[in-house]
């Protein structure tokens, strides 16, 4: 399910032809090399180069998007308030809610469900408790709203491929008042009863949360394990991977303090993730973020693609293409689509703004549906 790619400036015409030449040398480039430069392939403006229909349902992918209005409305952490909004086969946007409700969210793999649990804005007095958070199914092709279930703070939301379970963090209290920690659970789908612990915090005789697990959840394809980013006292992370049945739960991949993990994907064919490391600048000011893919069975990690920092996921069937929400303008979202090529090195081949003509200033959470993958 918070990204800035270096933005191509605006060229004005030039006389010059040695000029022109020059500016033509020194062009910008993306995080998959330069952009339009001679013998690169062409960035098309379809929105994610393309994804499939899922049979009658509306959306091909789902995101989080903010806009002017949202950003009036605080919500907790002084964050925007913003909305789920669904991007058609033909790349256009419509707006899934409308409330400004700032869901936590996944779309099922047969895109005909969101499950989504909305934050509540800020309120003139705070709780000294955690608050309790609805968990709806929303239909996309009729608007249509469900409850599931109700629990506490839940800060993320991803339901299985099967569609028969639904994984999500809710924060679990503990001694002293004040402290405990967000735990990945599961519950039964359609009629959701008592939730499942994961991974069950063990005691450390240390005060404050012993883990907090954020928002990053992502099912393996066969449904049968779990990843998710634990965020360890001392701000370190891991990237942890919990079988569903026993919860029995591994570490595949750390990183310090310095390093935040952004957003991680599971691979279609279900042998790798893939996850976003955000790192600070160099000196001079450039991008040190890069994409990793990690081996889910020996946990070794390789580099993909740098200079990017955000959600990105896989977004076609076989892992050759990766799709990013780039918020680096400051007025518009735009999705990026990079190409696996032969020698495994990622070319960018699409990219469009998307929701711009709704007001959509900037996103995050993107969610493709099994279903849509080409």
């Amino acid at each position: 399910m918070t990204s800035t790619t270096g933005v191509q400036p605006a060229r004005t015409g030039v006389l010059l032809v040695g000029l022109a030449a020059l500016l033509s040398a020194c062009a910008p480039t993306s995080a998959g090399g330069p952009i339009d430069a001679p013998g690169a392939p062409h960035v098309d403006t379809a929105p994610f180069a393309g994804l499939a229909q899922c049979g009658d349902q509306p959306f091909v992918a789902v995101f989080r998007g903010f806009t002017a209005e949202g950003a009036l409305v605080e919500q907790l952490g002084s964050s925007p308030s913003s909305d789920i909004y669904g991007v058609r086969p033909d790349g256009s946007v419509a707006p899934v809610t409308t409330d400004l409700g700032s869901y936590e969210f996944g779309i099922a793999a047969d895109a005909a469900t969101v499950y989504a649990s909305p934050a509540p804005a800020v309120a003139p007095t705070a709780a000294l408790t955690p608050p309790t958070d609805p968990v709806l199914a929303i239909a996309p092709a009729t608007g249509e709203q469900t409850l599931v279930l109700e629990a506490g703070d839940v800060g993320a939301v991803a339901p299985a491929p099967d569609g028969s379970q639904l994984a999500l963090t809710v924060f679990s209290a503990a001694e002293p008042p004040g402290t405990g920690a967000e735990l990945p659970v599961l519950v039964d789908l359609p009629a959701a009863s008592a939730a499942r612990s994961l991974a069950p915090t063990a005691a450390t005789g240390r005060a404050g949360p012993v883990a907090v697990v954020t928002r990053e959840l992502t099912w393996s394809p066969d449904g049968r394990q779990l990843a998710f980013v634990t965020t360890m006292p001392d701000a370190s992370q891991e990237i942890r991977i919990a079988d569903a049945s026993t919860g029995e739960t591994t570490t595949r991949h750390r990183s310090d303090a310095m390093i935040a993990l952004l957003s991680l994907d599971w691979s279609p064919d279900g042998m790798t993730l893939l996850a976003v490391e955000g790192r600070a600048p160099t000196d001079a000011g450039l991008s040190r973020d890069r994409a990793v893919e990690i081996d889910v069975a020996s946990g070794r990690s390789s580099v993909v693609l740098r200079g990017v920092r955000g959600d990105l996921v896989y977004s076609a069937a076989d892992g050759s293409r990766l799709t990013m929400l780039d918020n680096s303008s400051e007025s518009s979202a735009v999705a990026r689509t990079w190409s696996r090529g032969p020698g495994g090195r990622f070319v960018e081949i699409s990219s469009s703004e998307i929701g711009s003509d709704l007001g959509v200033t900037s996103a995050d959470r993107l969610d493709i549906p099994r279903c849509a993958l080409p």
